[in-house]
């Protein structure tokens, strides 16, 4: 049984985290059932270049993701579900993301170039291709 836990942010922004996430594993990983996700809703510094972040927590079954408290509805699922993306691709063990302390990333048993701009990270390529599709997919099956 998958465990998906909301903290920060309000009622709302708390409730609508646990239905995008639990759409996104329906969806991105209808077979894996042992999923342990905290997504914190929380205010994001001026000096963050980023709206959310997914972390793999002691192995591939453990997530936290961090998202902006200060999203409009739309941005805040799209964000989420771009961070499922990540999700997926710790999961399935299709990336590991080592670039930042040793400068060693592999997607799909490739290795990446550590001097590779963050948009044209292949991890990040992807999850950018499947945001707003994914986001559309919550919307039109009425999830919220």
């Amino acid at each position: 049984m998958n465990f998906i836990f909301a903290t920060g942010g309000n009622r709302f922004q708390r409730d609508i985290a646990y239905k995008v996430v639990s759409e996104m594993i329906d969806t991105l990983m209808p077979r894996i059932k042992t999923f342990e996700i905290e997504v914190k809703i929380r205010k994001f510094s001026k000096e963050d270049d980023a709206v959310g972040y997914c972390n793999m927590l002691d192995n591939n079954r453990e997530f936290e993701i961090e998202v902006s408290r200060d999203l409009t509805l739309k941005d805040f699922v799209t964000t989420i579900c771009h961070e499922m993306v990540h999700v997926k691709q710790y999961a399935r063990k299709e990336m590991t993301d080592d670039l930042v302390e040793n400068g060693n990333a592999v997607w799909k048993r490739r290795k990446v170039n550590p001097n590779t701009k963050y948009y044209d990270l292949p991890w990040e390529k992807e999850a950018y291709r499947l945001q707003d599709k994914l986001a559309k997919k919550v919307w039109d099956a009425d999830v919220l």
